[in-house]
């Protein structure tokens, strides 16, 4: 590597973001795999991808269950009314639960979507594989 860096092949940059990387994936806690984060108006969701448990985030830094029994949990999207959009890649559906805790199935899919968001008209959207955006219908 020292020898790639001199000879103009790697960045300093580069280097940086090789050595960072190393050192965070020696450092992680095992913990702290498989969560996935959405914000909130409020408060942040955080979901234990493999346990299928949603926790609520508040500033204090208290944590709370807000809800469970997704399976394996590959999306959250939060909705203007602070609602929130689970995308479980086990029971292949998109589950919306409402901020009171209200779980609703929203819709069976047929194929996983890489990702999940809801636009600023709160439309559910998802990004496919190949990059194309289709909608919740």
């Amino acid at each position: 590597m020292y020898g790639l860096y001199f000879s103009g092949f790697v960045s300093r940059s580069a280097l940086a973001a090789i050595v960072l990387a190393f050192v965070l994936s020696v450092t992680a806690k095992p913990s702290a795999a498989g969560m996935l984060v959405a914000e909130g108006k409020r408060s942040h969701y955080i979901a234990d991808q493999d346990e299928g448990i949603v926790y609520v985030v508040y500033g204090d830094g208290e944590w709370v269950r807000f809800a469970d029994g997704f399976g394996r949990i590959s999306g959250l999207a939060v909705c203007p009314d602070n609602s929130l959009y689970v995308l479980s890649s086990s029971q292949r559906r998109v589950i919306k639960v409402a901020a009171d805790g209200r779980i609703m199935a929203v819709k069976k899919l047929s194929a996983l979507p890489e990702a999940i968001y809801v636009d600023r008209d709160g439309e559910v959207k998802f990004v496919q594989r190949s990059g194309v955006v289709t909608g919740n219908k």
